[in-house]
């Protein structure tokens, strides 16, 4: 069954294609608008002829692989999974097997033109083998663009209908030349109209024909690509295909290649083809921009419940750290309900201590008793019975603070003085260990050297 749906659009692709190739070429023919016999514009007619004949078989080509595929219909291939690698490539080879159908087709246009300009010409000795050798190249180039009409409808429909404006265009000159008794060869022209009286830019662009194939090449790209960009067809197709009918004029006058000549009517449409080509696809792309029926309002609808949804997730986070910061507060005011914190006392309250000499011992005995105990291990004791005299003072040094005391530093009994204030006014420190006091040539000295140094008590 499958191998039948292949065979019949096959032969479907190449019955259409040379169908249309030959019912073109016939109008052609009919019409007079494509002619071989020398005349007295031999160069515009030949020119004119090659043009029309490139084009008519890549746009027959087109025609019979874009009649082929939808005369398919449930016959053509359809994939278990379209987007794996085997269903692509079922696709691909289903569009390249129409498309080279078609392009058989098509080859029944080749003895159509090449028999009838079998005559030689005074400017080429072989007229059929280059006439022949441009319906190839046209048909190649419908190969080409058939594949892309197969891919995206918007290409199909931009093809379709710039044909049906060029034919309708041509048969509206041969009309009014007849009207007007004039010559129907040089007549009708691709794609533009031959202004008589217009303006010429340097003397090669005729304006209004120039305004006339870039205004109609951008409403065929809106017109033919809105159907397919509202379907929301695939938008690389539907962008593209504003280029597709007027990139085929294109390439017939260049391949025709026009003389150079002042006012020349071919060589002006072989210079605005390429503009009308982007304007085409300019019209196609603004299409695909403005998307599929009811996007903007899906998008808008995106947008508001996108900004929605950020405003409610803002919301969650502030209640959340509200929350958070009010449970942390209440688990502060509990813990100092159950456990106050302390009130600062004055034990770790330091108060200027004045640093000065210690008081002069009584006696001996004094000294020894355990009243005085602190004094002896840190204070600041003066034993005089021995010769040697300790001043310490270490409880008060451990806690004093560098204070200013301008007043005099008291001095001892002994007329020492056991602090002294330098110049800045600020008392000296004595140092924590009490100093040796005694002179080298003292009695004392020499017979107490060396035992109880330091140990706050007098030698014996």
């Amino acid at each position: 069954m499958a191998a039948r749906s292949w065979a019949t659009s096959i032969f479907t692709a190449i019955g259409v294609a040379a169908g249309a190739g030959a019912a073109q070429l016939g109008l052609g023919y009919g019409l007079g608008i494509i002619s071989w016999q020398p005349t007295g514009n031999s160069a515009t007619v030949w020119v004119s002829s090659l043009a029309w004949v490139t084009w008519l078989a890549a746009s027959s080509t087109v025609i019979g692989a874009i009649c082929a595929d939808r005369l398919a219909g449930t016959g053509a291939p359809v994939p278990a999974n379209p987007d794996s690698v085997a269903g692509q490539a079922l696709l691909v080879a289903w569009r390249v097997v129409i498309a080279l159908a078609a392009a058989v087709g098509s080859l029944i246009i080749v003895p159509l033109v090449a028999i009838p300009s079998r005559l030689p010409r005074p400017d080429n000795a072989a007229p059929y083998f280059t006439v022949g050798g441009y319906a190839i190249a046209g048909i190649i180039i419908g190969l080409l663009m058939a594949i892309g009409a197969l891919t995206a409808r918007a290409i199909a429909a931009n093809i379709i209908a710039s044909s049906a404006w060029l034919w309708t265009l041509a048969v509206v000159a041969v009309a009014d030349v007849v009207h007007s008794d004039g010559d129907t060869t040089t007549a009708a022209q691709l794609g533009t109209w031959q202004f008589t009286d217009a303006t010429w830019i340097n003397g090669m662009i005729n304006l209004p024909g120039t305004l006339l194939m870039i205004v109609v090449a951008l409403v065929i790209g809106v017109l033919a690509a809105w159907p397919a960009g509202r379907r929301n067809d695939n938008r690389v197709g539907v962008a593209l295909a504003g280029a597709a009918g007027p990139l085929l004029v294109a390439l017939a006058y260049f391949l025709s290649e026009p003389a150079l000549g002042e006012h020349d009517q071919h060589l002006s449409a072989f210079l605005i083809a390429p503009y009308a080509v982007l304007a085409g696809l300019a019209g196609s792309v603004i299409v695909s921009s403005i998307g599929p029926r009811g996007s903007r309002a899906q998008a808008r609808a995106a947008r508001r419940a996108a900004a929605d949804d950020r405003d409610a997730r803002s919301a969650a986070e502030y209640s959340d750290w509200a929350a958070a910061l009010a449970e942390v507060d209440e688990a502060d005011a509990r813990r100092r309900d159950k456990d106050p914190e302390p009130v600062a006392s004055d034990a770790w309250t330091k108060e200027p201590v004045a640093v000065g000499a210690a008081p002069e011992l009584d006696s001996a005995t004094d000294l020894e008793s355990d009243a005085y105990a602190p004094s002896r291990a840190y204070g600041s004791s003066s034993v005089e019975s021995t010769g040697r005299t300790y001043s310490s003072d270490a409880s008060k040094r451990a806690y004093a603070e560098d204070t200013v005391d301008e007043d005099p530093v008291p001095t001892s009994s002994t007329g020492s003085s056991t602090a002294s204030t330098t110049s800045t006014g600020r008392a000296a420190v004595a140092p924590l260990w009490p100093e040796d006091t005694k002179t080298e040539d003292s009695p004392a000295n020499k017979s107490g050297r060396g035992r109880g140094r330091g140990r706050g008590k007098p030698s014996e």
